[in-house]
């Protein structure tokens, strides 16, 4: 063999050793760059489960709360302890911050097709209005205050009933839907989020959709509203002669002095001739939101717990979600 034969094969001997360390290198690389993303992917995951134990303490302390409040008097308000956010709280490396809500604060869009609790039973215990009329006519007064078409509430009716006749003259059910350029069916079913709104008739706009969902929830049961805790927009909407002054009063009124019983509502500055049907109104409640975060490591949840409250003060989770209502 020449020696220039002999180069030549040293060099393609070199140029392989130097191909194969290269190749050896990346999978190297890429088997240690795959070990730590499974490693943090299972830090993350543990820090996630470890965070999510302590949901439960967090629930039990916020019934606590609600149960003690129930033996202080039979009226809820914004200045009551429950309604106060509770300060973070470190343990064993989770930080956890919690916030009660009265779920009875907001329209309940479920309201819509579902029986009321009649007006001298604000827990729901007894007899319920079957007319949900009224209910109908606040989400519609709802709407205008926020500049959406009142008819609006005929496709969101649609979209709960169970049938699949549609409202005239704005209604849609999966004619309409299935038409769209991504079609899909009406659910015709409860609302299980007010998220969900987007999809109905009227309401893909985002605009229009942020400018109501402040005012809206979204849970299984009917509940009356408490009006010691619904904002003003929602107490607008309580009757079609309904002032922002009659509002600005009540707001101001029950800061200091909440209403005891519905009828000292309704006798403020003679509310009882402008809401002539008080069905679906109440001065206390029974459904509350717990927004529960928790801080453990890197990672962030917050899970989203309806607790009921019954009248004689007991308390139980409905349901538990990392989703918004």
């Amino acid at each position: 063999m020449t020696p220039a034969a002999i180069r030549q094969q040293r060099g393609v001997a070199i140029i392989t050793a130097l191909l194969i360390v290269a190749l050896a290198t990346t999978i190297s690389a890429s088997i240690a760059t795959n070990l730590q993303l499974q490693v943090r992917r299972t830090a993350n995951l543990l820090s996630s489960d470890q965070a999510l134990l302590y949901v439960k303490p967090a629930e039990k302390l916020a019934r606590n709360v609600l149960e003690d409040d129930i033996k202080n008097n039979n009226f809820d308000h914004l200045g009551e302890g429950w309604a106060q956010e509770i300060p973070p709280i470190d343990m064993d490396g989770v930080t956890i911050t919690g916030k009660l809500s009265d779920l009875q604060a907001c329209f309940n869009l479920n309201s819509l097709t579902q029986a009321t609790p009649a007006a001298n039973d604000t827990n729901n215990n007894g007899a319920t209005s079957s007319n949900n009329n009224v209910n109908i006519d606040r989400f519609k007064s709802l709407l205008s205050t926020q500049g959406i078409s009142a008819s609006a509430t005929d496709a969101v009716l649609d979209w709960i009933d169970p049938d699949v006749n549609t409202t005239i003259p704005d209604g849609a059910e999966d004619g309409y839907y299935m038409n769209l350029e991504t079609p899909y069916r009406a659910a015709n079913q409860p609302f299980q989020s007010v998220s969900t709104l987007r999809l109905v008739r009227g309401f893909e706009d985002a605009n229009k959709f942020n400018a109501i969902r402040p005012y809206l929830c979204a849970f299984g049961k009917a509940a009356n509203i408490n009006v010691n805790t619904a904002p003003a927009e929602v107490l607008l909407s309580l009757a079609a002669d309904m002032s922002q002054t009659d509002v600005e009063a009540i707001l101001q009124t029950r800061e200091t002095t909440p209403f005891e019983k519905l009828e000292d509502f309704l006798k403020f500055n003679d509310l009882s001739k402008k809401i002539k049907n008080k069905t679906g109104l109440s001065v206390d409640s029974e459904y509350f939101l717990l927004t529960t975060q928790l801080q453990a490591g890197s990672i962030t949840k917050t899970v989203y717990s309806i607790i009921n409250r019954t009248a004689t003060g007991k308390t139980s989770v409905i349901s538990r979600s990392q989703s918004v209502l």
